[in-house]
């Protein structure tokens, strides 16, 4: 059984629909969370809590529109982890090295941040990621 394809038309509505529920926040010259601000299970958040403005914001929209048009497969972003635990950044720092399309498990992942037997803390610690679209 095939998949449906999608028109472009119907691509190009999808991708509008996510940008006006994108929001960046910004921690001083770096990316500190990206959100889902509606949506199916999305979080709801007031876009200017999250200081969505500026050049930084902007570049952060574009590529994270090219990622989900297909055109991108990393980000040059600078992320700011520093509200995270120690761990949680080790966490987030091993998954940034699993290549664009593998997956890996969390005993992996575990194992690449140094902690080979904190396999449900890395479960945690993925799932409280700020910045999930830069760092999935």
């Amino acid at each position: 059984m095939n998949a449906p394809v999608s028109t472009p038309a119907q691509s190009n509505h999808w991708l509008a629909r996510v940008r006006g529920e994108v929001s960046v926040g910004l921690s001083g010259d770096k990316i500190s969370a990206v959100q889902m601000l509606s949506g199916a299970g999305g979080a709801k958040h007031d876009p200017a809590s999250l200081g969505d403005t500026g050049k930084l914001a902007r570049r952060a929209h574009r590529e994270i529109e090219e990622y989900l048009a297909g055109e991108r497969r990393s980000f040059g972003l600078p992320v700011d982890l520093s509200s995270l635990t120690p761990f949680s950044r080790d966490v987030l720092r091993a998954a940034e090295r699993i290549p664009y399309g593998e997956t890996r498990s969390y005993g992996w992942v575990a194992a690449e941040a140094g902690r080979p037997r904190a396999v449900r803390a890395v479960g945690q610690a993925l799932h409280r990621n700020p910045v999930p679209l830069l760092i999935p």
